[in-house]
């Protein structure tokens, strides 16, 4: 008997089989990192969330200063980075509750900032569709400055940001990788006009950065505060694409085979005794 059985019966398998294993695939749905429901320990400075129940970190938010010892405590004296009701961005009430947001609060001065990073790598995935607002992006004694923008690729490339919704008391200068947004009059906590929405559209990312900062002068407190982080995550590695891909590829080469066998003289759907 052949060794290659090339009834259509068993091709029809095949292909069911393929589309069996096409169903494991499944697109991942966008998530929020919400800060009215999230958790923050005071003063921490790296924090990982799983936000869709399947035990794999989807982002990981971490921040770095120079020098290490400048932060502040939020209003209440809370020690920052924390989550709270301070700078809300002009959000509107959710069912009569004042929004919450991530508040980065700090005595910057001349050399002094304070680096985020958002890792999307944890779990073998990546993140795509990635937007954010920082909020209250003004002037106290010195400007807020928001510098270093940019998102990392897969290959470790840079990607630029696109900024949207400069409220008016930022001005954003440069351009793709240069985008500085500069705080250039007081905001109120509660308002709108220090806001900028910084996104990446459709790139596949591992992370993205940028550098809270001032423009000069003595230490002085400084505070910005980070809104609910939306983003797609993105497996980097899907067994099943790769599965399917393999399934497909020996399927045509048994239809293949079968086609040519059909070709010789003699030769029918059945296996041969």
């Amino acid at each position: 008997m052949s060794i290659f059985p090339t009834s259509r019966s068993v091709v029809r398998a095949l292909l069911l089989a393929c589309l069996l294993a096409g169903g494991a695939i499944s697109s991942r749905a966008a998530v929020v990192l919400d800060w009215d429901s999230a958790t923050w320990t005071p003063g921490s400075r790296n924090t990982s969330y799983d936000l869709n129940g399947d035990t794999v970190t989807d982002i990981t938010i971490s921040m770095t200063s120079t020098p290490a010892n400048i932060w502040d405590p939020d209003p209440l004296g809370t020690l920052t980075p924390t989550i709270n009701q301070t700078l809300t961005g002009g959000l509107p009430l959710v069912n009569g509750v004042i929004p919450k947001s991530l508040m980065l609060a700090a005595d910057l001065k001349t050399k002094s900032d304070i680096t985020v990073q958002l890792s999307f790598t944890a779990g073998n995935q990546l993140g795509t569709n990635v937007s954010f607002t920082i909020f209250d992006i003004d002037v106290a004694t010195n400007s807020d400055i928001i510098s270093g923008i940019y998102g990392v690729a897969l290959d470790g490339s840079k990607v630029a940001a696109t900024i949207t919704n400069v409220g008016s008391a930022a001005t954003l200068t440069g351009a793709g990788l240069t985008y500085v947004l500069t705080g250039n009059t007081p905001s109120l906590d509660n308002l709108s006009t220090g806001n900028a929405t910084i996104s990446f559209g459709s790139a596949v990312l591992t992370d993205v950065f940028f550098v809270f900062s001032n423009n000069q002068g003595a230490p002085f407190y400084q505070d910005i505060a980070l809104g609910d982080i939306n983003f797609t995550p993105v497996p980097e590695i899907n067994p099943a694409v790769a599965s399917v891909g393999s399934c497909l590829a020996a399927t045509g080469m048994m239809l293949l085979v079968h086609r040519r066998r059909k070709a010789k003289p003699g030769a029918s759907d059945s296996a041969a005794s």
